[in-house]
């Protein structure tokens, strides 16, 4: 019933155990795994739904419609519910755990072997004094910090972020002003959240992130391997990496 959960799940079940996923993992601009889910049920996290289809387990986040949760288990049905990953450590137990529920340990632990083999590979210089510093800015002006799954991504692929290194922790507003003051050597935007016609993503067309943050300066991401924690997250460190680890923090002086 959740998006990360879902594909989450896909990569640890044995074929035919899943027997439904939400519609969101389902859809291409908003899943890696939505050509896996081809096949599978669709759920839009409905009590109704759910019932129908009469599961021994139901999985769901800790954000997840809480009115079917709670219906579920009022009339019986076992649900599981999995918190957002924050980290890295978190992937390893959320596959850990769902191999455990499914019954698919062996499953769980190969993955979480390869996560670990792939992230040492990708793995960067820790970022010190010198490693460029990144920015991200969303939607209504968030941006995140210290303890957030952004904020490993962004210190994998040997970055600094911005937002840790103004002590923000989690998610918070950063006002425009404050980015450009805090001038970063990159700023990140989300690549759907660029076409996105609403009135919240209006400060992402502001002609200053042009004109102060363009060319080299501009990260582009995937928002479908940063959104949830899974081991496909690895290739959004791979994708930064590629884009704006090599850099250096003189990359701000030869871009003005």
């Amino acid at each position: 019933m959740n998006l990360c959960t879902d594909q989450i799940a896909m990569l640890v079940a044995a074929p035919g155990q899943l027997v439904s996923v939400s519609y969101l993992a389902a859809r291409p601009d908003a899943s890696l795994m939505s050509a896996q889910a081809a096949g599978l049920t669709i759920n839009h996290g409905l009590a109704e739904e759910i019932l129908r289809l009469d599961p021994d387990l139901v999985i769901s986040g800790t954000y997840t419609r809480r009115a079917t949760v709670n219906m579920l288990r009022r009339l019986g049905r076992r649900v599981e519910e999995f918190a957002p990953a924050n980290g890295f450590a978190d992937i390893r137990e959320n596959v850990r755990r769902m191999g455990e529920l499914l019954g698919r340990e062996g499953q769980a632990a190969r993955l979480i072997a390869a996560f670990d083999a792939e992230a040492a590979a990708l793995a960067a210089a820790p970022p010190g004094e010198g490693a460029p510093v990144l920015g991200s800015f969303g939607a209504n002006s968030y941006t995140t910090g210290g303890g957030t799954l952004e904020n490993e991504i962004v210190g994998a692929a040997g970055l600094r972020h911005l937002g840790e290194e103004l002590a923000i922790e989690g998610m918070a507003r950063l006002p425009l002003e404050a980015l450009v003051l805090a001038d970063p050597d990159y700023v990140l935007l989300w690549e759907r959240s660029l076409d996105d016609p609403s009135r919240a993503a209006d400060i992402l067309r502001h002609p200053v992130l042009d004109a102060r943050f363009g060319g080299e300066r501009r990260v582009s991401a995937d928002s479908r391997a940063w959104i949830c924690g899974t081991p496909l997250t690895l290739e959004a460190v791979a994708k930064l990496r590629t884009d704006a680890g090599g850099g250096t923090s003189s990359l701000r002086e030869t871009n003005r």
